[in-house]
């Protein structure tokens, strides 16, 4: 047997005598052990705990690249063992030879491939699949690894190998031999770019692929030729797929193009024709062979024949397959379908039309989608791709003619999009997934939709408008009214703000819509939503309009889009719609004293109110305010004087949320002063508002009268996450709305936070801390740098130097890194008058934050220790931390580059290390060089080229960021074991 290193295997049984197997070498383990281990993991009757099986994994993973899987492997690969063992094994076996092979030399690889082969015979003549695909991936990074230096024309061997075998198992059944030559000839292409080889071997490796495609295609069509059975014929396909995934340009299979489509025709193999005729689409090959892929476009136009078959039997699945291809062609080809239609051959100019017509068909395919058919949503990323290609063209002139051409497809495209996405007339049809699927479905719709107003322009609204009207005078169906005001909606943001011809036509027809549905009606709201901005800029549609909103919210049902609507227009145009308040006012407290509403909606139903307030004079503000707030927090006193058991409990602390919710968006909506359609009048009018408007002075004396009320949720809710982030948003919105104003009402707002539990440091809390320090840092009257030092203890607190508490609080920890950037980036003054401890608590942060696995955690870590080391620079007492602290840092950063952290965060690592050579290159060649004197750190496996190759990447001050990352990239995969320098290490040899 293959053996790496002589080795002994000791007979005691480390598994079963209570050893923990974190602290047992794989050396330590008997192909015995190994076996027993494998079925106690594997067992579907196992008694062992989430600890036990995460060590099993542990060792499992160890002992599959240990050097004693060159012999063991083979023993367990013996039919006498269990499925899960001998699955093990070929695992084993594959992982070895694809990872660490160079541990073998010539002489062994050669006795490795005679065993692999015959292993796999025997295993394809049981019909054992799994273990079968795993050899057979194994004898494909062998022979990959062996091109094109080891073994010249090494398919044309394999396939002499299997197909002219005197293995007797071969000669009765011949067709395995060739089922075991297509399988490894799809998986060279497939695993090279999975095989760990330097750069130019890679290359090489690629060039001999490429020359013995001819030997592949000969092969390939003497199956063709000589087989017809399904599973022979599918694997062909399958690795035919394989080799144009890989690069091989289209025109070397020309000559398969007739087999391909007739294929289709053939029903055992239609699924494997038509995942290759994809991939053939798909080709990067395109552009670069036109007339190529013009001569596809032939066959592609006569799947419209198999469609009409498969729809005339009601084979949904054939037909949604047939659509896949077609739309698969234009959705990829769309560049050369433009192309065809503007060349002066008008025979190549009729193919581009008539696939246009044909990709139409699909879309128009008759049926309620998702009951009836399934195929006309596939067509809309083809019809995306077109007017990409239309709205692209690099010259006017150009564009134009495109236009002009594709015009007629693009306003069809409007009218099937209308009849498509219209609502069933009786949706009892759909089940509850179907549902969805058709919500889903009209999302689509909606967003086609908007390709058209992006290619089509004005032209597009103009063409619902004549839709609708037609719809309004012919008295047609709601659904089809629901469907045109949905398409509208669409393209509000494609309208320019000066419309003035099509735009007032459609909202003139509003009221004449079939309001018999609430379905229509939620629809006709979201567009006055919707065209919130427009209407601001033509207030006589806007007054004709508002009154739909104000009614709409009396009805249950239509609250939802009712509130969504009239809060865009109150936000976009709160001078002009605040004579409306004593209409709105009355039915929104009716709305919120309504138990029944759903929390969400009351808040908008609220900031509606808030936008309308701001408008008015301080006396209109608190009278109204009074009136709102008054039952508000009466009911918040009735929640904290409630009792109850555990469902209550729940129930209590969601009504708190809301109120407080209602509370800061209250706050939120009066101190809003923006208005986006403001015009000369308006501006006038806010001008006399101001006069006796004092919104900050109101808002502070709401605070004010809350304080006591806040109070006594906190001293309920003190330590409970959501109920204090709904009170810091509070604190935070006031002290953004008011700005500097809120400066009289600041000391109150900072006794409210200091009341908060000391366990909580969540975002909301964090914001607070930084908006204040933002504002009022500067200010050093105020006691505002306290807040940033009680952060920190916070944080202290609940860290207390525990790395367990990081890993399970990643949340906390992302939110504080960031909280720190910005401090440290827009503060440095409030972080010079920290203590020392404050700085030594941020190196034991940095020390432990480094060594998470949490990517997004990670980055933010990384970015704040970046960012501390550029700070040290103008902070001695910093500074002078930073050099005790820096070779335990630098250590960190290395051992996590070296092995400790997960491959892919290694980039993010880099970081910290690239800012200290930056900023203190002697410090950090020094404690890097310290740190790599030990050939053992942080593995064995660089050598000394490997080391020198970092240091000098550190010390040079010419390297870029990107360079950087990759000298540490190399490096890592180097102490991984993953040697890229093209260089074969023999160490291990028997």
């Amino acid at each position: 047997m293959l053996m790496a290193s002589p080795t002994t295997f000791n007979s005691s049984s480390n598994i079963t005598n209570g050893n923990d197997p974190k602290n047992v070498s794989p050396t330590d383990y008997s192909v015995e052990e190994i076996e027993r281990t494998i079925n106690d993991f594997y067992s579907p009757t196992s008694q062992l705990s989430v600890p036990q099986r995460q060590q099993l994994n542990h060792i499992l993973e160890c002992l599959q690249y240990s050097p004693l899987a060159w012999d063991f492997s083979w023993k367990l690969l013996n039919i006498n063992k269990s499925p899960s063992v001998q699955f093990f094994g070929a695992v084993a076996l594959c992982n070895k030879i694809s990872k660490h092979l160079s541990e073998l030399d010539d002489n062994q690889i050669q006795q490795l491939f005679q065993q692999l082969i015959q292993r796999l015979i025997f295993y394809i003549s049981i019909n054992s699949k799994q273990i079968t695909i795993k050899l057979v991936v194994a004898l494909g990074h062998l022979i990959l690894n062996m091109m094109p230096d080891k073994w010249k024309n090494g398919i044309t061997a394999i396939i002499t190998l299997f197909t002219q075998s005197q293995n007797e198992f071969l000669i009765k059944h011949p067709e395995k031999g060739h089922l075991i030559v297509l399988n490894i000839l799809t998986i060279l292409p497939e695993e090279f770019s999975r095989i760990v080889v330097s750069k130019a071997q890679r290359a090489s490796i690629r060039v001999e692929l490429e020359s013995q495609f001819p030997t592949v295609l000969t092969y390939i069509q003497f199956i063709i030729a000589t087989y017809n059975q399904a599973d022979i014929l599918g694997k062909m396909f399958s690795c035919l797929s394989k080799w144009l995934e890989f690069g091989i340009s289209i025109i070397k299979v020309e000559s398969l193009f007739d087999y391909l489509f007739n294929s289709l025709n053939n029903e055992s193999i239609f699924d494997d024709a038509s995942d290759c005729i994809i991939v053939l689409f798909t080709s990067p090959d395109a552009l670069k062979y036109p007339s190529t892929f013009s001569r596809l476009l032939p066959y592609v136009l006569q799947l419209e024949f198999i469609l009409d078959q498969a729809l005339m039997i009601g084979d949904k699945e054939k037909a949604e397959c047939i659509t896949k291809l077609i739309t698969q062609f234009g959705e990829n080809l769309a560049q050369l379908i433009v192309q065809m239609a503007i060349t002066p051959n008008q025979q190549i100019q009729t193919l581009s039309h008539k696939f246009c017509c044909l990709v139409m068909k699909c879309t128009d395919m008759k049926g309620q989608y998702p009951v009836e058919e399934t195929c006309s949503e596939l067509t809309f990323s083809f019809w995306y791709a077109l007017q990409e290609e239309v709205t692209s063209a690099d010259e006017d002139e150009k564009q134009m003619i495109l236009l002009e051409l594709f015009r007629p497809y693009f306003e069809r495209l409007i009218e099937v999009l209308i009849s498509k996405g219209q609502l069933p007339e009786n949706d009892s049809i759909f089940t509850s997934e179907d549902k969805e699927t058709f919500r889903c479905y009209r999302v689509d719709i909606t967003d086609t939709m908007m390709c058209m107003h992006n290619v089509l322009g004005n032209r597009a609204i103009e063409v619902l408008a004549n839709h609708l009207l037609l719809a309004v005078e012919q008295n047609q169906t709601w659904q089809r009214q629901e469907s045109i005001i949905q398409l509208v909606g669409a393209g509000s943001e494609y309208v320019p703000l000066d419309e003035n011809l099509v735009l007032p036509r459609i909202f003139l027809l509003l009221p004449k819509l079939n309001f018999c549905n609430s379905s229509i009606i939620n629809a006709t709201l979201m567009v006055l939503g919707q065209y919130s901005s427009w209407l601001g800029h033509h207030q006589e549609t806007l007054q004709n309009c508002v009154h739909l909103c104000i009614n709409a919210l009396s009805t249950p049902e239509l609250i939802q889009s009712a509130s969504i609507a009239l809060k865009e227009l109150t936000m976009e145009n709160r001078m002009h719609m605040s004579k409306y308040l004593n209409d709105i006012f009355p039915i929104i407290k009716n709305v919120l004293e309504n138990a029944n509403v759903q929390p969400n909606d009351r808040i908008r139903c609220v900031a509606i109110i808030g936008y309308i307030l701001s408008a008015y004079p301080s006396k209109i503000v608190i009278d109204h305010l009074n009136i709102l707030l008054a039952p508000e927090v009466n009911k918040l006193l009735a929640y904290l004087s409630e009792t109850g058991g555990e469902k209550n409990v729940i129930l209590r602390k969601q009504n708190v949320c809301t109120t407080l919710s209602f509370i800061s968006v209250l706050i939120t909506a009066i101190g809003y002063c923006g208005d986006q359609s403001d015009n000369e009048e308006n501006e006038q009018h806010q001008k006399q508002i101001e006069a006796v408007n004092d919104i900050p002075e109101v808002l502070c004396c709401v605070l004010r009268d809350l304080d006591p009320i806040l109070h006594l949720v906190l001293k309920q809710y003190a330590d409970d996450n959501e109920v204090t982030e709904k009170l810091c948003e509070i604190l935070s919105r006031t002290v953004t709305t008011l700005r500097e104003s809120s400066s009289p009402i600041l000391n109150t707002l900072l006794q409210l936070l200091q009341n908060i539990g000391p366990t909580i440091l969540h975002l909301q809390f964090l914001n607070f801390v930084r908006n204040t320090l933002l504002l009022f840092s500067q200010d050093t009257d105020k006691q505002t740098f306290n807040l940033f030092l009680a952060v920190l203890q916070r944080f202290g607190c609940l860290f207390n130097g525990d790395i367990v508490w990081l890993k399970n609080h990643v949340d906390i920890v992302e939110d504080f890194a960031n909280f720190l950037i910005q401090v440290i980036k827009k503060l440095p003054h409030v972080v010079h008058h920290c203590p020392n401890e404050a700085f030594v608590l941020l190196f034991q942060f940095v020390k432990s934050g480094l060594q998470l696995h949490e990517q997004s955690t990670l980055r933010s870590i990384t970015m704040f220790t970046s960012n501390y080391i550029e700070y040290t620079k103008l902070n001695q007492r910093a500074a002078d931390l930073l050099q005790q602290n820096g070779l335990e840092i630098v250590q960190i950063l290395l051992k996590c580059i070296g092995s400790a952290s997960p491959r892919h965060l290694v980039d993010t690592l880099s970081l910290p290390l690239f800012t200290l050579s930056k900023a203190y290159i002697d410090w950090t060649s020094n404690w890097v060089q310290q740190c790599l004197n030990d050939p053992n750190f942080p593995t064995p496996s660089p050598k000394r080229h490997h080391r020198e190759a970092l240091i000098k990447a550190l010390t040079s001050e010419r390297t870029s960021r990107a360079n950087f990352k990759d000298n540490i990239n190399t490096f890592s995969s180097t102490c991984r074991g993953i040697d890229y320098s093209g260089t074969t290490s023999n160490k291990n040899r028997s």
